[in-house]
């Protein structure tokens, strides 16, 4: 453990010292301002070539290029830029499902190139934060160099991991609003397979009638019809419906269905069968719910209540006693 004592030593050493910090901190901020000059070089030089924004603009959507050569709209230009700054930064396998392109897929972001404009934004922000804080704290005269940095340190680390936060939250809320749409899903979903339609014309009138009520849901079966329509087979539609919602009754739902078309059993009572279990599921989940509610109320209670009992029960007790003792 000899080379942690030296690194510890060589760290008081220096960090004690404010003209190596000075220089520390200098170098740092240049070696940002150097970084920031060449994105803004490159935005420039993408910016005054014409000729490569149409080609870019026709290969990636032929509908918006303009034929009498007028100039395209800044939000896309923004888009082109984050995602050349993204695409360098981007590794990984994009199907695997802890990765970020599988969670930007989940909620509706399934084009590569919203990779690597999320890849950007991480960057950005964790260049950005870092360089706000410092100009705050340091240029303000709030706090010395010494003491800002460490909460430099903190904004960087928050920078790179406020978008994947984001990310989750997103992913959490998307399905969340799965859940609660699949019991109402598959109550429409017997209802079309009893008036005669089969499966998939019974899953595309479904996702035509909760477009407004269920959103998330509808978009879900929508691509799932898309695929269907691409020439992928009905299993294998619902298992990556199953895989992209990665919620555990879409997994059970699923494998009822491919087991009822396996059998050849009737796809109404199956999922008449399962919907009755998803409602009981639900109850039995709300009454889980109600009766932690007591439980859980206990800390705000003993927070918030108990210190105004004891000082109404032994806020008079305790004056009498000083004040007999401060008179004796």
């Amino acid at each position: 453990m000899h080379w942690l004592d030296a690194l510890n030593l060589w760290l008081n050493q220096h960090f004690s010292d404010p003209q190596w910090l000075f220089w520390t901190f200098t170098l740092g901020l240049g070696t940002l301002a150097f970084l920031l000059f060449n994105l803004l070089f490159s935005y420039l030089r993408s910016r005054f070539n014409p000729v490569k924004e149409r080609i870019e603009a026709f290969a990636t959507d032929p509908g918006r290029v303009d034929i009498g050569g007028a100039q395209l709209d800044q939000k896309a230009r923004g888009q082109r830029l984050l995602e050349r700054i993204g695409r360098g930064f981007t590794a990984g396998d994009p199907e695997r499902e802890d990765g970020p392109a599988f969670r930007l897929a989940q909620v509706g972001f399934r084009s590569p190139r919203d990779l690597h404009i999320f890849t950007s934004l991480k960057i950005l922000a964790a260049l950005a934060l870092p360089l706000i804080t410092a100009a705050v704290l340091i240029g303000g005269g709030l706090m010395p160099l010494r003491l800002a940095l460490p909460i430099i340190a903190l904004t960087l680390f928050l920078g790179a991991i406020l978008p994947d936060y984001w990310l989750t939250q997103r992913v959490k809320a998307h399905q969340a609003a799965l859940r609660r749409a699949l019991p109402d899903v598959l109550d429409m979903l017997v209802v079309c397979s009893e008036a005669g339609l089969g499966l998939n014309a019974a899953i595309q009138r479904v996702a035509l009638e909760m477009d407004i009520q269920y959103p998330a849901m509808a978009d879900e079966l929508k691509t799932t019809m898309l695929q269907m329509g691409a020439g992928m087979d009905n299993r294998t539609a619902l298992q990556e419906l199953a895989r992209r919602t990665g919620i555990e009754e879409m997994r059970s739902l699923v494998a009822t269905l491919q087991q009822a078309m396996r059998f050849g059993t009737s796809i109404s009572d199956t999922l008449r069968a399962y919907s009755g279990d998803m409602r009981n599921k639900r109850l039995e989940n709300a009454q889980e719910k109600a009766a932690q509610a007591s439980v859980k109320m206990l800390i705000p209670i003993a927070v918030t209540m108990l210190p105004a009992l004891l000082f109404i029960v032994l806020g008079p007790p305790m004056l009498k006693l000083a004040a007999s003792s401060f008179l004796g």
